[in-house]
């Protein structure tokens, strides 16, 4: 369904590059942005803006859809001194 590049996050907890979708396998309501890009629920209406299409429209998903779609960012992590 999903075709693109991985997404990195920036500092600010945006994404620098989307993902793209194939509009083919989309329905008119998932390319409008009324329904959401995984699960096709319409209400509420999807927020998160997951990717784009080849025409650089959005592409929305549900809040617990794009959990799952957008990557968590990488943890920092402090290793302690060995001794």
């Amino acid at each position: 369904m999903a075709a693109g590049s991985v997404m990195n996050w920036g500092p600010t907890r945006t994404a620098r590059s989307m993902l793209t979708f194939d509009p083919e396998g989309l329905t008119s309501a998932q390319r409008d942005g009324d329904a959401c890009v995984v699960c096709h629920k319409r209400w509420p209406r999807p927020r998160v803006r997951v990717g784009r299409l080849p025409d650089e429209s959005a592409v929305l998903a549900c809040a617990d859809c794009a959990e799952a779609l957008v990557p968590a960012p990488m943890a920092t992590v402090v290793a302690f001194r060995s001794r």
